[in-house]
């Protein structure tokens, strides 16, 4: 048999798929395609050397074994900062203004698909992995699954050289999505609450074959780590590179002044019932790939780009209570207890109302009528009491004076709105929170260690602390009920395995507020090892590019409190070699700050931050007197008058490289 036909087969029927499921423009009838694919597989059939891994045939190819692994992004997958109204949109240009030295318009704004963020990496135009979002480090391979989706091409359009990342949204269509609730129904299988949860649930199916019977669709909005790239002028026109790839993408609009932001936000809204898929709001981007890449990220998101939420659908119930909860940094929140109501297809039946001032700003009392709603249609919020409905059964509610751990009393710190307790660590439910953090995935990643094992732990006297999980011995766990021999090895080879962690993942897993793990990251690449950051002074720590004041304070706060200190010790006794210095810096930069500005030829903004900062160097928005060196690109704008006004170094891009890499 020809190989050649067999391509001509496929090119055929990967044609008749993008026509369909891209274009929406069907080129071949059903019984056209349903017969060379018959053809196509009779031919593979006879002879498996003929298989080609692109070929339509093996989009379902059952479970491999690494369904599901854990991997780690090449490039961390953002979230994006919210606005929910035009001041918030007025505020974000205004905070740009002030760090770009380029233009802030055209920006480009199209709506916000409410799906599952994807990454999908092609090698020589082959499609070799797809990988959830996860926590925007590290991301979940469902490769297998991502294979069925029709409109993903399993091979580029273009022939492509190298390695291609693609980023997107994966949906499932409204109207396939009732279709779906309607089969289960009838079949008296529990319904998706939303197609997002529809899309969620199909896409994490362990039989592919089961994925490829759910009709999920990509759209696709980021082209990164290509070569290609460097032509890339604008957002615009890195859709277009991927229209060419094969890739069903949104047409943005397109806007010149901020006057004009209102009534494109106002238009998308108005046809949100139109669209095939559910929206949730829209994402406005700086068109310009230069500003982009001036303006970079934040620690959790990117600056040059923002999600305006639209208004969530609203439900009328009664707040039957407030309650307090402490989370493990021991900040006391209040909840609302609400008489349960459906609130956009989903049961709520608690609310946070954030702290005691929102409250009384809001006039909230027990036993109101109060209308609430889903912020950015996912988070319960209590929006204000219904005033005429009050019969004089409503009770205002103040705060208690102890917090819910009945130990110690809670207090107001200034300039914070969200009072703590004042036990700090020694507060049982902040030190209980805590220790589950530890173990969580957010953490350490101590397989078995759950919320649900802790709170046996603790509840059996077995553990208090952190450092307790080192001292657990197999004759304590084994006698436990229901603990069996497997599950006590497991546990136990997994909190041994643990003390291999590095300082980065350590410094995250103590949970100090503002500190996750992109900024512990920093924070040990630029000061060496955990004892080095806890050693470091505000100043330096606060001169870290992304790195806000915040951080500071709370390292300050923590290792300010002794039984922090306690636990350190007991680690380091129990074998954790946090002291050392991270692998990921050479330390040859030796803490020398650096700004950056104008356009670059041989880096992206990001990839040259991480390149100085993997060498120990700091990197900075602004210039100051703390500023080493300005590193000038093309068009390098206002920054390099500051920088000559107060004498700071001023290296071309060919100058700094060398200085980096000597």
């Amino acid at each position: 048999m020809d190989s050649n036909k067999v391509k001509q087969i496929i090119n055929k029927l990967s044609k008749a798929e993008h026509d369909y499921y891209v274009l929406n423009k069907p080129t071949m009838s059903d019984a056209e395609y349903d017969k060379l694919y018959n053809e196509l597989k009779n031919i593979e059939n006879s002879n498996p050397d003929l298989i080609l891994n692109y070929s339509p045939t093996q989009r379902v190819t059952g479970t491999p074994s690494n369904a599901f692994q854990q991997v780690e992004h090449k490039r961390r997958m953002y979230s994006l900062d919210n606005a929910e109204n035009m001041d918030d949109i007025k505020k974000w240009l205004e905070r740009l203004e002030k760090i770009t030295d380029n233009e802030l318009f055209p920006i480009v704004i199209e709506p916000k698909i409410d799906g599952l963020a994807i990454s999908l990496i092609y090698e020589d135009g082959l499609l070799v992995q797809g990988l959830t979002r996860g926590d925007g480090f590290i991301g979940e391979d469902v490769t297998h699954n991502v294979k069925t989706i029709k409109n993903i091409p399993l091979k580029l359009k273009e022939d492509i050289q190298g390695i291609v990342e693609v980023r997107g949204e994966i949906y499932m269509p409204l109207e396939s999505f009732n279709e779906l609730n309607r089969l289960n129904e009838k079949e008296s299988i529990p319904t998706f609450i939303n197609s997002r949860n529809a899309a969620a649930g199909s896409l994490r199916q362990k039989d592919s074959k089961i994925t490829a019977t759910r009709d999920l669709r990509l759209l696709s909005y980021q082209l990164i780590n290509h070569e290609e790239l460097d032509f890339v002028l604008n957002y615009s026109s890195q859709l277009k590179n991927l229209e060419m790839y094969g890739f069903q993408v949104n047409q943005p609009y397109e806007v010149k002044e901020i006057n004009e932001i209102k009534k494109i936000l106002e238009k998308i809204e108005n046809m949100r019932d139109k669209f095939a898929y559910q929206i949730d709001g829209a994402v406005l981007k700086i068109d310009s790939a230069t500003s982009q890449d001036e303006l970079g990220f934040t620690s959790k998101a990117p600056r040059w780009a923002i999600a305006y939420k639209f208004r969530a659908e609203q439900q009328t119930t009664i707040l039957k209570d407030i309650k307090l909860q402490t989370g493990r940094t021991g900040a006391v929140t209040p909840v609302a207890v609400l008489e349960p109501v459906n609130v956009g297809g989903a049961m709520v039946s608690f609310a946070t109302l954030h702290n005691p001032d929102e409250i009384q700003r809001k006039d909230l009392r027990i036993n109101d009528h109060v209308i609430i709603r889903r912020a950015g249609d996912v988070i319960p919020e209590v929006i204000s009491p219904i005033i005429d409905k009050r019969d004089g059964s409503q009770k205002k509610w103040t705060i208690p004076r102890k917090c819910p751990c009945n130990e110690f009393e809670i207090e107001f710190i200034k300039d914070e709105k969200v009072p703590r307790c004042k036990g700090g660590s020694k507060c049982s439910i902040a030190k209980r929170e805590g220790i589950i953090f530890f173990g969580s995935r957010a953490g350490l990643e101590i397989e078995g260690l759950g919320k649900e094992t802790i709170e046996t732990l603790i509840q059996n006297n077995l553990i208090n602390n952190v450092q307790d999980i080192y001292d657990l011995k197999y004759e304590q766990l084994i006698s436990l009920p229901q603990w069996e021999e497997k599950k006590t090895n497991n546990l136990l080879t997994a909190i041994s395995k643990s003390v291999e962690t590095d300082p980065e993942k350590l410094l995250t897993a103590f949970g100090i507020r503002h500190i996750g793990k992109r900024t512990s990251k920093q924070l040990i690449q630029n000061f060496g090892s955990i004892k080095g950051v806890l050693e470091a002074s505000r100043d330096n720590i606060e001169t870290i590019h992304g790195i806000s004041e915040s951080v500071a304070t709370s390292l300050d706060e923590w290792k300010s409190d002794s039984e922090n200190l306690k636990t350190l010790k007991s680690l380091e006794k129990h074998g954790f070699k946090f002291d050392k210095k991270s692998s990921a810096s050479t330390g040859k930069l030796n803490g020398k700050t650096f700004v950056i500005t104008g356009t670059l030829d041989n880096y992206s903004r990001q990839d040259l931050v991480s390149v100085i900062e993997n060498s120990g160097g700091i990197v900075t928005t602004s210039v100051s007197k703390n500023t080493d060196i300005l590193i000038a690109g093309k068009k390098p704008g206002s920054k390099i008058e500051k920088a000559q006004r107060l004498k700071v170094k001023i290296m071309d891009e060919e100058e700094a490289l060398s200085y980096i890499n000597k």
